[in-house]
Formats: C-alpha cells, sequence, structure tokens
C-alpha cells in the first residue's frame, strides 16, 4: 500500500524559502523520489536538501532537464527572482509537467507555451483537503501527491480560484462578524457574554447541519411565507445599524431562493431605516 503512494518516478524541485515546513516536507518516498534541488544558489540548494534530508543540490538550473516532473515553491517575495532563474534555463519543456506548490502561477503562461503542462496545488482552509487545477499530466502529478499526503483533492475548474477563495471568506471571516452580531442582541436580552457567545454559535451550527441534510429546503421560510409585519418590527427594533443589516439579508435571501415576492415588496417598501 506504501509502494501505491510514493513517486514511481523521479521529480525535481526548484524552490525558495521555509520548503521543509511546506507539504513538500511530507511527501512520502521523497527520500528516494526527490532529485536535483535548485535554489537562487548552490548553498542554498544544500541546504534545503540538508533539510529535507532528500535530493541532490544541484550546480546549475538545467540539470532539472534530467526529470519530468517539477516542483516550484516560493514565497510571493522571491517568486521573481526563482522564475527567472527557471526561465533561463536550458530544459526541454515538452513532455515536462511543472506543478506550482502553494506558490502563485503568474508565470505560468510562459512554459505552457513552452510545451510544459502546467498544474497548482496549495493547501487549504478545509481540514484534510488541498486545491488541485491545471491540465494533465501535471493534474494526474498533483492528484498523486494528495493522494500520498492521505488527504483529498478538491479539483478547481480553470479560473475557479478566485470564486473558491471568496466562498471561503464568505464562510469564514466574512461571517464571524455576523455571528459576533447575533451574540450581541442576546447579550442585550440579559444573557451573560459567555451564554451569548455559545448560544450564537449554537444557531449558526444548526443552521449549518440542516443546510448540510436538506440544502436549500432548509431555510425557514422555503415553504412557509414569514409574517412581513414581525420581519418589520424586529428590523425597527434593531436601530439604525444592525437593522440595514438585517433588512438587506432578509431581502437577499428571498431573492436567493426566489419565495415570497409578497413579502419582499411589503419590507422594500416599508420606510428605510438609515445608516449611520
Amino acid at each position: 500500500m506504501l509502494r501505491e503512494l510514493e513517486f514511481q518516478t523521479e521529480y525535481g524541485l526548484i524552490a525558495a524559502g521555509a520548503v521543509n515546513s511546506s507539504f513538500i516536507g511530507r511527501l512520502p518516498g521523497h527520500t528516494r523520489s526527490l532529485g536535483p534541488v535548485v535554489a537562487v544558489s548552490y548553498r542554498v540548494a544544500s541546504r534545503m536538501t540538508n533539510t529535507l534530508r532528500a535530493g541532490k543540490p544541484a550546480r546549475s538550473v538545467d540539470e532539472l532537464d534530467t526529470v519530468r516532473l517539477i516542483l516550484f515553491h516560493s514565497p510571493p517575495e522571491q517568486h521573481e527572482a526563482l522564475t527567472s532563474l527557471l526561465r533561463s534555463a536550458s530544459i526541454q519543456w515538452q513532455g515536462k509537467s511543472l506543478l506550482f506548490c502553494d506558490s502563485d502561477t503568474g508565470s505560468a503562461d510562459h512554459f505552457r507555451r513552452a510545451g510544459a503542462s502546467i498544474a497548482t496545488l496549495r493547501r487549504c482552509s478545509i481540514p484534510g483537503r488541498m486545491l488541485v487545477q491545471g491540465s494533465n499530466p501535471a493534474l494526474a502529478s498533483a492528484h498523486r501527491l494528495v493522494r500520498g499526503l492521505r488527504m483529498k483533492a478538491i479539483e478547481l475548474d480553470r479560473g475557479g480560484a478566485a470564486a473558491f477563495d471568496a466562498a471561503i471568506t464568505l464562510g469564514t471571516a466574512a461571517l464571524t462578524p455576523l455571528i459576533d452580531r447575533t451574540a450581541g442582541l442576546l447579550r442585550d436580552c440579559g444573557m451573560r457574554d459567555g451564554e451569548a457567545m455559545r448560544m450564537a454559535a449554537a444557531l449558526f451550527e444548526k443552521t449549518s447541519r440542516d443546510y448540510s441534510h436538506s440544502g436549500r429546503q432548509s431555510w425557514a421560510w422555503y415553504s412557509r411565507e414569514p409574517d412581513a409585519e414581525s420581519l418589520l418590527r424586529q428590523i425597527d427594533a434593531l436601530g439604525s445599524d444592525i437593522g440595514v443589516l438585517v433588512r438587506d439579508l432578509i431581502l437577499s435571501g428571498l431573492k436567493c431562493f426566489g419565495r415570497h415576492p409578497d413579502v419582499a415588496r411589503r419590507i422594500r417598501e416599508a420606510p428605510r431605516i438609515s445608516a449611520p
């Protein structure tokens, strides 16, 4: 089983930064499979191989021509220097796979035009998942890496990375203030701080569980029409700041699910609370 998780062919690495702390340092079988390691200098390459306890430092970037799969890893501040180094190499890119690992892919078109297959592999905020994107055979190598790490791949369509990142933002950083607002309203009702926070979290957790089970039909108003007058009283009681937020979220939900147009019209036509 372990043999199936390991690379069957040798691969090379061109890298900068803390490679050992990336997923590259956890690849199974890399002590046998990692070949030439290229960095901005031979000394840095030697340090990387010592840290990884694998590979052999390359004196020239041209040594990457000996492998069919090349991993690229770099922090943003060193990306341009490393890309320029790779561009200068005497590499026959036709038939080669270039895999960008947790790195910007702004330079990918140059290597794609030269004949390389391009894919990306990066960590994901969802536990046990990694994001893969690109074309075969580089994409197949990315999937194989993920399996070797005993994780699951989320394969994105071309151009889908920004939408995925937006989904993560919406479900995490953009959502946290809404949970905090909910806890604040519960505190305003007389709950103690810790109890309010726990109840707010429980409400969002239940909503998430219900959606996971039933999708759109889990929405409280999917079939049952809400009382527009009750909603307007709630909005008015909240005051300008959070009242505007709740009003807009309610209208957004009604539009998203295409339900209860009369309720939506009643809320839209009501005198608006002025935002501060």
